[in-house]
């Protein structure tokens, strides 16, 4: 996950986001996930997120842990080898069709005395048994700040920070039509996309947004507008959903107007609200907002790619 905070120059912006922390790289077997002592020091005390790495969900079996779900996106394959219970998913690979197994690993069927964790534990190892890389995040459940996951062969790996001045930047003012109705008529369209894309080019510190000249770009900012100072902010890695809300919880309390980008993972395969997810022409599963605090307004637009259950 990939996070740009666009936002006004503030030499306190850096220490906002103290709640992003490390997070790890691991090499385990699926039956590591289910073992009972995993489950109970891991799973149940705090949220641990967690993504198989090198791996494409549009053409291999990729698996994740999304809080206390362990979720198997897998090919035909792999489901009729396994034999345990699934769901045809709604986007297929990029040849042939694609399943999708999900386990509650805090269920009452998930005690090693019952047939079903048995069961489990069995097909594992007997048909995924091979060791696979993974990413963790391991995440306070209240604050989302990064809890030490001492996993015996876990390796810290700290988000990648970037820091950015914009001198003079043209930043548009909100039009007033976004704030006073969510009526979509085509004038709301065309200024909700506008802003949508000074956001981005924003995010990514384009020049387009610094010269403002039609004769050398195709790009203008909208109007009326205003030259700024701005930082952009960029953290790069796995980030908790949670610990995303408190950096912008503390920028609201600045009572200063900013702008935050989120990128989800492409070879995820849940996306919002646990919704499948898959690769098209592109895994696209991010969102982008502009925060007025002084309006009390926050304005969200959510993008997600063709193969995504929630788009």
């Amino acid at each position: 996950m990939s996070s740009h905070i666009p936002l006004p120059k503030d030499k306190h912006n850096k220490s906002k986001l103290f709640y992003i922390g490390p997070y790890y790289q691991i090499t385990l077997k699926l039956s590591d996930l289910i073992d009972p002592a995993f489950i109970a020091n891991y799973i149940k005390r705090n949220t641990l997120i967690a993504l198989c790495s090198n791996r494409f969900i549009d053409a291999d079996d990729v698996f994740a842990i999304d809080g206390q779900k362990l979720i198997l996106s897998v090919g035909k394959d792999t489901y009729e080898t396994l034999g345990l219970v699934g769901r045809h998913a709604q986007f297929p690979l990029e040849r042939g069709s694609r399943f999708v197994i999900e386990i509650d690993l805090l269920a009452d069927c998930m005690d090693p005395e019952k047939k079903y964790f048995q069961r489990v534990r069995n097909r594992f190892d007997a048909v995924l048994h091979e060791p696979v890389e993974f990413i963790v995040g391991y995440f306070d459940k209240t604050t989302g700040t990064p809890v030490t996951f001492d996993v015996p062969g876990a390796t810290i790996v700290t988000p990648q920070f970037d820091t950015r001045t914009l001198q003079n930047a043209v930043v548009p003012s909100i039009p007033e039509c976004l704030f006073s109705t969510n009526e979509q008529t085509d004038t709301w369209t065309e200024n909700a996309h506008e802003m949508f894309e000074w956001i981005g080019l924003a995010a990514n510190c384009s020049q387009a947004i610094l010269t403002n000249d039609s004769q050398t770009s195709a790009y203008s900012v909208p109007e009326p507008n205003l030259k700024k100072d701005m930082q952009v902010v960029t953290v790069r890695g796995l980030l908790s959903a949670t610990a995303i809300h408190s950096v912008i919880n503390e920028l609201i309390a600045a009572h200063t107007e900013f702008y935050v980008c989120v990128w989800g993972f492409d070879d995820a395969p849940v996306s919002w609200n646990s919704s499948e997810h898959n690769f098209y022409v592109s895994g696209e599963n991010m969102y982008a907002q502009a925060y007025v605090p002084q309006r009390n307004c926050c304005l969200s637009f959510q993008a997600c790619g063709p193969w995504d259950a929630f788009s």
